[in-house]
């Protein structure tokens, strides 16, 4: 009996790390589970860790469309010879907290040439150091490509999705983020790019530093100074002041509104959580709402959170993955 127990409480486990949908009472389980002993976080944050290398997929080359699974170090299926040195997890506080934080350092090995890519889970963030001492986040629903080394003249990465950048300073070699709606170029500085493919917004926010950003076919061009950023939404640019660092808490694992339409709110629940949410009641669409939440807690609870404020219903189809607001 206690061998099934363990077994059933093993899958309850891997069931949580995956993100699965899990009942608010497995939840608990998981959780008590965890504050019982240090011991039990270390075998959580080996979970979470063997979940990652098995999850990422990555290790593409110039010459190649092919994407091999990322391997764990020493293994001869690492043709390229990458060496992932560093692995952890932030998550005996961040189940505290129920946020979690992954924490990727990648190191590049002497005439490694090949490609790297990241894909962040809905729901998840993603913490990487590149080789070159630049320290970026990934929100939910992201994809991220880099070099395991940089060329000589200049540090080229490409990004799908939202990426909050601390960029290591070297005037010799720019740095050059490719996105689906247009190139970000600096020499050193602290940025947020949210650039997702499926959407027609494209916004860069400068924090300190300077940058510059061309179009993807080359006909657009704007420089930002400190506290300013480009907003833009299919080929209309405008330049604006950044007004509140509010909305760059996602990567401390936080969603925020700040009298945000309710157009705006589902645009971000849709692309963080990668699920499509139909608005069938006119009351509703026309609400704005305040709040702050752990992406962890998932879309449910904001949900019922803001139900506790305005009347309206809503029924979540998993096998069509949409949300219908009644």
């Amino acid at each position: 009996m206690e061998s099934e127990q363990t077994t059933r409480d093993i899958l309850l486990i891997k069931k949580y790390v995956a993100g699965e949908a899990m009942t608010p009472e497995e939840k608990i389980r998981v959780l008590d589970w965890v504050k019982a002993n240090d011991g039990n976080k270390e075998e959580l944050a080996a979970f979470y860790k063997l979940h990652t290398l098995t999850a990422w997929r990555g290790i593409q080359t110039c010459h190649t469309t092919s994407s091999p699974t990322l391997e764990a170090p020493g293994s001869p299926r690492n043709v390229f010879g990458l060496r992932l040195y560093k692995i952890t997890s932030a998550v005996a506080v961040a189940l505290l907290a129920l946020c979690c934080v992954y924490i990727l350092n990648l190191r590049r090995e002497a005439g490694d040439t090949g490609m790297q890519t990241i894909h962040v889970p809905p729901g998840q963030r993603v913490e990487v150091s590149l080789a070159d001492g630049t320290n970026l986040w990934l929100n939910a629903g992201s994809t991220f490509t880099f070099p395991n080394a940089f060329a000589r003249k200049s540090r080229e990465v490409v990004l799908d999705g939202e990426a909050y950048f601390q960029v290591k300073e070297n005037t010799q070699k720019p740095f050059i983020v490719q996105t689906p709606r247009g190139n970000i170029e600096v020499l050193g500085t602290e940025f947020n790019v949210q650039a997702y493919a499926q959407s027609p917004l494209f916004e860069v926010s400068l924090f300190s530093g300077s940058l510059r950003v061309c179009s993807a076919d080359q006909t657009q061009q704007m420089l930002l100074e400190p506290n300013t950023r480009l907003l833009g939404k299919n080929h209309l640019w405008s330049k604006k002041p950044v007004l509140s660092l509010t909305p760059y808490l996602w990567k401390e694992g936080l969603i925020c509104f700040d009298d945000e339409p309710v157009g705006g709110m589902i645009h971000k629940l849709e692309l963080y959580y990668d699920v499509r949410i139909v608005v069938m009641n006119d009351a509703f669409r026309k609400q704005k709402y305040t709040g702050k939440f752990r992406t962890r807690d998932g879309i449910e609870h904001i949900l019922k959170v803001f139900q506790l404020r305005d009347r309206f219903a809503y029924e979540k189809d998993d096998d069509k993955n949409i949300i219908l607001i009644k």
